[in-house]
């Protein structure tokens, strides 16, 4: 402490010896000096200021998408059990039975009319099964087949055509040979695991 006040009080003897233009040079000096780094402290809290919103703002946006994406898997889970409730409500629909019922409500001739199931098709991942039909209806109208395929649509929201091509009866021009084919989804029955059905064994 003794030195730096011996050397304190040097430098103020050798400011006291200054002419007073070398005083108001040295004073100048200092002051700039003391702005100079009051400038580069400045900068300094600026950016790093400016670096913390960044990684503020970052968050915040991460933060967001993660809010959004769980509304959306919100909105699709919804939109899934809603899709199964109608599914399930229309599990006793028998797609042949339906497709000849509407054909003769619709006066057309089911005789000429040709239905032919496929394999049903599974996605384990959705436990959809899709049952389908490969329907073949000559000289239809085209105001029929219209009114048969929006009334079919209509008997359930599990029913939808999947595929349609249409053709031209040459013979008769006032008729199309149409075939398409039509879907009905359903939940697949779990299949019991073997202790359950062992169990049931062994208690009949």
């Amino acid at each position: 402490m003794s030195a730096l006040g011996g050397k304190t009080q040097d430098l103020a003897a050798a400011f006291s010896r200054l002419s007073r233009r070398e005083k108001i040079m040295v004073g100048g000096l200092a002051v700039c000096f003391v702005l100079f780094v009051g400038m580069l402290l400045s900068l300094w809290i600026s950016s790093r200021l400016a670096a913390l919103q960044r990684r503020i703002d970052d968050s915040n946006d991460k933060l967001q998408a993660m809010i959004d994406m769980r509304a959306e898997f919100e909105t699709a889970k919804a939109a899934r059990k809603k899709a199964e409730q109608r599914i399930r409500a229309a599990r006793h629909i028998q797609l042949m039975g339906t497709l000849e019922n509407l054909a003769k409500q619709l006066g057309i001739d089911t005789q000429q009319m040709e239905m032919n199931p496929r394999p049903t098709a599974g996605n384990p991942e959705t436990n959809v099964e899709e049952e389908r039909v490969d329907v073949k209806i000559p000289r239809i109208t085209i105001d029929r087949l219209v009114d048969f395929l929006v009334q079919l649509e209509k008997r359930s929201a599990s029913i939808a055509v999947r595929t349609l091509h249409i053709k031209n009866n040459f013979r008769e021009p006032q008729y199309l040979d149409v075939s398409f084919t039509v879907s009905k989804f359903q939940l697949k029955e779990k299949e019991a695991s073997p202790g359950a059905a062992a169990g049931r064994g062994k208690k009949s």
